[in-house]
């Protein structure tokens, strides 16, 4: 069973990058923009003082308007820092976007920013290469979102940022993977709470 679903999961992430790889560079900046606006409008956000997001990476959802608009806004803007030895991922403040730097796989963390503990983090905004309409999200396949987020307070809110193209109707799911509450997307957003 186990092995069935990895096996699944493998595949598919082969399509999702697939299909990614494919969307022309106007359209995804033109998608991001409109999904970074949608997530900047959230009637939640203001409520929330600490913001976990990510800087994307490859032909994910561009997040740096959203990460801006979260810094011009007020909020603390805690990004992940991965270690690809310990294979975890913690969270560091970030005050401004020319202080990151490339980490381990080329995407820009905040090397030297204040440590946050999970439970000060009130609000994720989260990657994946697919989501289904059940709340279940395709990573890239290291567990880090899974293995971090199961450390959260149970409160805090989990939403995961993709293109309409990312939307399955249903994912192979392992145990030990943690659900988001909402998706955003430029077509829609798409609640599961």
């Amino acid at each position: 069973m186990q092995s069935t679903v990895k096996a699944e999961k493998k595949e598919l992430r082969a399509v999702y990058q697939t299909k990614l790889a494919q969307i022309p560079e106007a359209k995804v900046r033109r998608w991001s923009a409109q999904i970074c606006a949608r997530a900047l409008a959230l009637p939640v956000l203001p409520d929330k003082q600490v913001i976990a997001a990510y800087c994307s990476f490859g032909h994910e959802v561009a997040t740096r308007p959203l990460l801006a608009g979260l810094l011009a806004a007020g909020h603390v803007l805690v990004l992940p820092v991965v270690d690809r030895q310990s294979r975890m991922m913690e969270f560091r403040r970030v005050d401004s976007l020319d202080a990151l730097t490339p980490g381990v796989y080329g995407i820009l963390e905040p090397r030297s920013g204040e440590l946050c503990s999970p439970e000060e983090i009130e609000l994720f905004f989260i990657p994946g290469l697919a989501f289904d309409r059940q709340g279940n999200r395709l990573g890239r396949g290291g567990g880090y979102y899974d293995r971090y987020l199961s450390t959260v307070r149970p409160d805090a809110a989990k939403i995961g940022l993709a293109f309409q193209l990312q939307i399955a109707e249903a994912l192979p799911v392992a145990p030990h993977d943690i659900k988001v509450d909402a998706v955003l997307t430029e077509q829609e957003i798409i609640c599961y709470v």
